[in-house]
Parts: C-alpha cells; structure tokens; sequence
C-alpha cells in the first residue's frame, strides 16, 4: 500500500512543556484500542469524557498520537516477511532509508547508529519478488553497498500489539472488549481481499479511528455492511488497529534493535518472555546469525544496561550480537515519519 500524502505528511513532534499525566494514559489507552470513543476510554480511566475528547483529540491535532491501521500481508497475501541490514555510502543513509520507506511492501525502515547503517522489514510477496528485491531493487538503490537479509520464521510481538503505558489491568480489558482480532501464525490461508475491503482499509491507513458512518458515507455502501466487514478483517487478524505514539509522552528517549544469539531449543522460550517484556515493541525469529532480533524502548542508555544486563541476560540466550541506538525512524507500518529535517545536517 502506497503511502497517502497526509500519511506522508505526519510529524511526530517532540512532547509540549504543558503535557500532563493524562495524555499519557490517554495515549496508552489509545493503544491498547485505537478505535474505543472517548467514553469508552473516559470509563476505563475514570476520567470525565469532556477531559477525554479535548486532550485526546489535541494528541492527535498535534500528531503525538496517530491511529491507523496494520494489514497483514503474510496471510492476506502470503507475504515473506525479511528483516535486512543495509550499508550505504557516506551521506547516502537518509536517501536510502527514504527510498525503503517509499516501497509498497514495506513495513518497517530505521537509520541506526554507525556508519551509514539502516535496517528495515519489507514483505515481498512471492518466492520471485524476493529474489528481485536482493539481487536487482535493493543494489539499484544509489547509495546502497551491501545488504544481508533475514528471513522472519515467527513473529513474538508485532507493534502493533505494544503499549507503553502502564495502565490498570481493568481499565486494559475494558478497552479490549471492543476488539476483535485474534494472533494468526504465519503458513495459514491466504484471506482473499474483495475490491470493497481494499478500499476500507485505504481509508483505515489514513484515519484509524474514523467512524462507520464516516467510512461507509465516503464508500458510498451502508454501515451495517461496513462495520460486518471490519468485524471479519479483525477477527481472521488480516487487519490490526495501530496506534503509533510520540515515545516522549512515556518518557522514552532511546530506541534500540538487538540481535540474539540463542540455541534452537530455547527460541520459544525467549522469544515468548521477550514478546511480553513491557520494553519490547517488536520480537521476531529469523534465520542467519541471530536466531531472535527485537527492537525496544526504553527511557535511557542506563535502562537499555538493565534491560540488556539482567532481563535480557536473565533468559540464558547465548549471546548478544549486536546493539545499535535508532538515530531516525522512518516508517513505522503504514505510517511514513516525515520529520526528518533534523538529521540532514548528519546524514545529507
């Protein structure tokens, strides 16, 4: 799926002085369900609605939260999920990463700290695709001098299913009530997409949280018929509520992907521990060196130590591989981040 203009266009600004305690339970209620109303968070929180609808909707206006929505493409179209590294040429970085973050399949596109360093998730769709994309699309690339991929065997946690917030265990499955959708492990059926369903979810990417009037309004079908729709792409897990946020609204300054060295007996068993870690936005298994890679947010250098130190360490995995700071996030599932100006002056 192409990226829309206003998709393209979303900034996600550094946190206001005038943020309160509210804001970051509003937003972590927002990801635990994107689509809830303001009276349903307002209940879970205990907050009056008002209070809700005012600072939730001044997160949204200011793009420090921004609710979309997640197709997974390795059951509606037998995707190959690959997580690759890329090297690129001195003053190449962004461009490269920018290029990525433009492809229709893909998911996920970083600039890590190092020389030149950018690592990202696409989902070619064929045997075939693949193929093309490492052999011919990604050398192409200008300012690409090397990559090494990785394929994706399962998925622990998939960002879309990570909230930062710490909110009470009632006030999470009030706000899970609503939803519908449930984990699908990769080699199932394809679901076959009507032409219908591909519109809603065109427009889903560009506003999560619009109504079933609203969508069936600019479908130009009926809400009965829209909201059956929705109720069936959440239920098989083709489609996911994404809710992406400003990490500052939960003081979380330093993102990191890890790569883990882990002997095939334990990758259950680390990758479920990892999956649940309140830290851990996104856990895979892939092939190659590491057997686990996961990408993280914590407040600081000093809780990344911790975190790598003895949560980490305290699974018995074999090995840390690698760690690498996120310098910029460029995309983040449909979401294209396009603030990126501030890290001209360091990779342009």
């Amino acid at each position: 799926m192409t990226p829309s203009a206003n998709v393209a266009n979303l900034v996600l600004m550094a946190t206001p002085a005038d943020l309160q305690p509210v804001d970051s339970a509003i937003a972590a209620a927002l990801q635990v369900n994107g689509r809830a109303s303001w009276g349903a968070v307002s209940r879970a929180l205990e907050v009056p609605e008002r209070t809700v609808a005012r600072r939730g909707q001044r997160l949204l206006d200011l793009g420090l939260v921004r609710v979309s929505t997640y197709l997974d493409t390795t059951i509606v179209r037998h995707a190959r999920p690959l997580v690759i590294e890329l090297k690129t040429a001195l003053g190449k970085t962004l461009s490269v990463a920018r290029a990525l973050a433009a492809r229709a399949d893909a998911s996920s596109v970083s600039v890590l700290e190092g020389s030149g360093e950018v690592v990202c998730m696409l989902l070619p769709r064929t045997p075939e695709a693949t193929a093309a994309l490492l052999m011919t699309e990604l050398p192409a690339i200008d300012g690409v001098v090397s990559a090494r991929a990785s394929t994706v065997l399962r998925y622990f946690r998939s960002g879309y299913d990570w909230f930062a917030g710490q909110l009470p265990e009632r006030a999470v499955a009030e706000l899970r009530q609503e939803l519908t959708s449930v984990p699908v492990e990769l080699g199932g059926p394809p679901v076959v997409l009507s032409a219908e369903d591909e519109e809603l979810i065109g427009k889903l990417a560009d506003d999560g949280r619009a109504s079933v009037v609203a969508l069936a309004r600019d479908l130009g079908i009926s809400a009965p018929t829209v909201r059956r729709r929705l109720d069936a792409l959440f239920a098989c897990g083709a489609l996911h509520v994404r809710t992406e946020i400003s990490p500052a609204l939960h003081q979380l300054r330093v993102e990191a992907c890890v790569w883990l060295r882990v002997r095939p007996d334990m990758i259950e068993r680390v990758g479920k521990a990892l999956g649940q870690h309140p830290s851990v936005r996104f856990c895979v298994a892939v092939t190659g060196g590491s057997q686990v890679m996961i990408d993280c947010l914590v407040a600081d250098e000093h809780a990344l130590y911790t975190f790598l130190t003895q949560d980490v360490a305290g699974l018995g995995v074999d090995a840390i591989v690698r760690t690498s700071v996120v310098l910029a996030a460029v995309r983040r599932g449909p979401m294209v981040l396009a603030d990126l100006q501030q890290f001209n002056a360091i990779f342009d």
